[in-house]
């Protein structure tokens, strides 16, 4: 089934990662660029929830209060008090020895265990034919703050889902053009890679999981739900805007959130912000992380 999204709210430059609550009744989504993440109501009605120092991008709930943020140049992962807005953010830990450049989105498992992607390379250049890319290691960090790497075997890990059953990480690899599972295990260690979806052609982003086991993935020209084994079973056509990442809430599960933007060169994004925020009803609902807390 093609669907056609609903505008949902606007304002934004470059829009990423959202979360739904269920708890709290609201979507968090990251403005990269400007640093910022943001509570967003059921009406697109926003308040900011944290400032970062540079760009910030992946997020996952620690509590029903507390928020996990990737400040996403300085490489490190914070916390935030969502209900005390004047409580300074808390250092849990560093990447930058294992994260040459960056890091990026990131999911956090029911034991406290988190899967951050880095990045090696200056992934702006990268998107302007400047560099080659290099591969990027998947980084784990524990809830006592340790940092190690969880695996070398990704090429570029980009969006992640952790199973309803706590028992596969799927990461989005926006260069190897495949959603990759791996098996998890109770103390967040990560097993033998396979296939999950090969997507060809594709740039798989962001992604959840929905009831049924399929994958809603961005892939930027369009938003597609894809079966395990990599059926396309129903797509959302974005036009000329571009989907970055996905995430199922609302108060049925079944609302579709899609991050977008007109372009990704930040020379055009800062003179002419197009970030916005878009809206399928599916049938679906959602399951696992990070669609369900």
């Amino acid at each position: 089934m093609k669907h056609t999204p609903t505008l949902f709210a606007e304002g934004y430059l470059f829009p990423e990662t959202p979360r739904w609550h269920a708890g709290r009744g609201e979507f968090i989504v990251t403005d990269i660029d400007r640093g910022q993440v943001f509570a967003v109501s059921t009406d697109g009605q926003r308040r900011q929830v944290y400032q970062g120092p540079d760009w910030v991008s992946g997020t996952a709930f620690e509590s029903d209060t507390t928020l996990l943020v990737t400040n996403a140049r300085s490489r490190s992962l914070v916390r935030v008090h969502l209900d005390q807005p004047d409580a300074a953010p808390e250092m849990i830990a560093s990447l930058a020895e294992i994260a040459p450049f960056g890091i990026n989105d990131m999911i956090r498992t029911d034991a406290g265990v988190c899967f951050i992607d880095t990045v090696s390379f200056d992934f702006v250049a990268y998107a302007r034919g400047e560099i080659a890319a290099q591969p990027s290691v998947l980084a784990r960090v524990d809830a006592d703050g340790r940092v190690s790497v969880a695996t070398k075997d990704l090429n570029f890990p980009n969006g992640m889902v952790i199973t309803p059953d706590g028992k596969r990480l799927l990461v989005a690899d926006s260069l190897d053009q495949c959603i990759h599972a791996f098996a998890l295990s109770a103390d967040g260690t990560l097993g033998e890679r396979t296939c999950f979806a090969a997507l060809p052609g594709e740039m798989p982003d962001g992604m959840c999981l929905d009831a049924s086991g399929a994958v809603w993935v961005a892939v930027h020209g369009r938003v597609l739900r894809v079966a395990e084994g990599g059926a396309v079973l129903d797509e959302v056509d974005m036009g000329s805007t571009l989907g970055t990442a996905v995430a199922l809430g609302g108060a049925d599960g079944r609302t579709l959130l899609i991050t977008a933007s007109d372009s990704y060169d930040r020379s055009v994004m800062a003179g002419n912000p197009t970030g916005r925020l878009f809206t399928v009803h599916v049938d679906v609902p959602g399951a696992g992380l990070p669609s369900v807390y």
